[in-house]
């Protein structure tokens, strides 16, 4: 894979693109039958993650569908024909019509997944537990202001963590981009619905829900995730964020997300963009990761086993084949790798497409 890729590995990761890649050579029934039946084992989900994604797709629908319907009061007759359709909606016309979920948007719900996962196996540090075991590495709640960011991001956590089925409300703690998409999905739906109901209202059901949407989008706030969390407390940490031996400290307590933000602070790249690349970019890219942060053979191998709850082929055997080709990466190439991560996305997978193109 070039390091101009996406950053996440998913640019050329689409559904059923190897059944698409068959196509010209088989059935295009078969074609899918082959790729479901057949998939390529360094793209696979675990179980596990699918269902995690669904869960945190579904809830988001849900919720946006809540605040949507009681955002209608500005049009009671919407309000009223939606009324004779039972809540939830869009999570099942989104399931019956999944192409309306772009490749983007999937690709955020799995690394959130991803990151839950994590959480999920090996449990989420309690706020008094960041006064325990590191010194001064981790930081104390005995500071106001870090207390109050450590308390943010333990409920952060706690709101993904918590367990329900996939159309139980979820807060739609997105970014900004990834919310206005899914927004403008569920108003779609709820739309067509009204339509049905109503005999002449399509052009106010329209309007009454482009209004709403809008207002939701104005409400909007993408730094309540835990992702935007752990940044704030890592730029609440200051100089002690860069303590070197910090981020063993936290991949030692399993504290993901914090790990994250310190990784994506010294390497001047994004924390959703690492976090993107430890949950679901290709292994290469971690070995680029742990060597421009310095790590060793060592702390490499520690990295992958704490991984593994999201990369179930990571077994004892391919860690440690892992290992012995981490050692053949220089501080050069990581360093140049990294350097491309933080180019633009766009950037890249245009680069990607024309290398694909002309074939090099």
């Amino acid at each position: 894979m070039s390091v101009h890729s996406s950053p996440t590995g998913m640019i050329n990761d689409r559904p059923m693109a190897r059944a698409m890649a068959g196509l010209s050579a088989v059935p295009v029934g078969h074609a899918i039958d082959l790729a479901f039946f057949f998939p390529d084992e360094v793209q696979s989900r675990p179980d596990a993650l699918i269902v995690e994604t669904r869960r945190h797709l579904g809830g988001c629908i849900a919720a946006i569908e809540m605040a949507l319907r009681l955002s209608l009061d500005h049009a009671p007759d919407i309000a009223a024909a939606l009324d004779h359709w039972p809540a939830p909606l869009a999570w099942s016309m989104i399931r019956a019509q999944p192409t309306l979920i772009g490749p983007d948007l999937l690709a955020h719900m799995q690394m959130r997944a991803g990151v839950t996962l994590m959480l999920r196996q090996f449990g989420q540090a309690d706020v008094e537990q960041f006064d325990e075991g590191q010194g001064d590495l981790i930081p104390a709640t005995d500071d106001p202001e870090l207390g109050r960011a450590v308390s943010a991001l333990a409920l952060a956590e706690g709101r993904w963590l918590a367990l329900a089925g996939e159309d139980a409300p979820m807060k739609p703690d997105l970014p900004a981009e990834h919310f206005a998409d899914l927004l403008w999905t569920v108003a779609a739906c709820l739309h067509v619905v009204s339509q049905r109901t109503m005999v002449d209202g399509g052009d106010r059901s329209l309007a009454a829900f482009d209004r709403s949407g809008w207002a939701l989008l104005r409400d909007h706030d993408e730094a309540a995730c835990p992702i935007a969390q752990a940044d704030r407390l890592v730029r609440g940490m200051g100089e002690r964020a860069d303590a070197p031996a910090l981020l063993g400290a936290l991949l030692g307590q399993r504290r993901f997300l914090l790990f994250a933000a310190v990784a994506a602070r010294r390497l001047r790249m994004g924390s959703r963009q690492l976090v993107a690349i430890l949950v679901m970019g290709p292994v290469a890219q971690l070995a680029n990761l742990c060597r421009a942060l310095g790590g060793s053979a060592a702390d490499y191998r520690i990295l992958l086993l704490a991984l593994r709850p999201v990369r179930p082929l990571l077994s004892d055997a391919a860690i440690v084949a892992e290992a012995e080709r981490y050692q053949g990466v220089s501080e050069e190439q990581a360093d140049g790798a990294i350097g491309a991560l933080r180019t633009s996305s766009i950037l890249r997978a245009k680069l990607d497409h024309l290398r694909a193109v002309a074939g090099t």
